[in-house]
């Protein structure tokens, strides 16, 4: 895939919200897929949140990142729609920044919840006895 496209930020309550393309410069081992928000008026960086995760293979690195197209506010103005090169459409709720696709495959998608908590084996009563 070619480098990533610049992508519009988007506004609101004071905060600004862009795509972060070059995360591997950051050590957050993966470009393409985050979104940083600054606050408007002091220029501090308030916070990133990775969108989805990226496999990287054995071939060259390039091949595997994968970048925000877009970023527009969701109608309720409560959440970001983010789309991917791809065309998968990502919702970011802002309050809780919890991150859910809502459109198209994620061919990295690997069945987790990156923000659920991490499931505990069952014990051996519950797989003898359902619980």
């Amino acid at each position: 895939m070619a480098g990533p496209v610049v992508v519009a930020a988007v506004e609101l309550d004071g905060i600004r919200y862009e795509a972060l393309h070059w995360g591997k410069e950051r050590d957050l081992g993966q470009n393409g897929g985050f979104v940083v928000a600054i606050n408007v008026a002091s220029g501090e960086e308030l916070w990133v949140k990775r969108i989805y995760k990226i496999k990287y293979g054995t071939k060259s690195p390039q091949k595997y990142d994968r970048f925000i197209t877009g970023i527009e506010l969701d109608p309720s103005r409560k959440a970001l729609l983010i789309t991917d090169e791809t065309g998968s459409i990502h919702r970011l709720t802002l309050a809780s920044r919890r991150v859910k696709r809502v459109r198209g495959p994620d061919p990295f998608d690997d069945g987790e919840d990156d923000d659920a908590p991490p499931r505990r084996k069952p014990t051996l009563w519950e797989r003898l006895f359902g619980g």
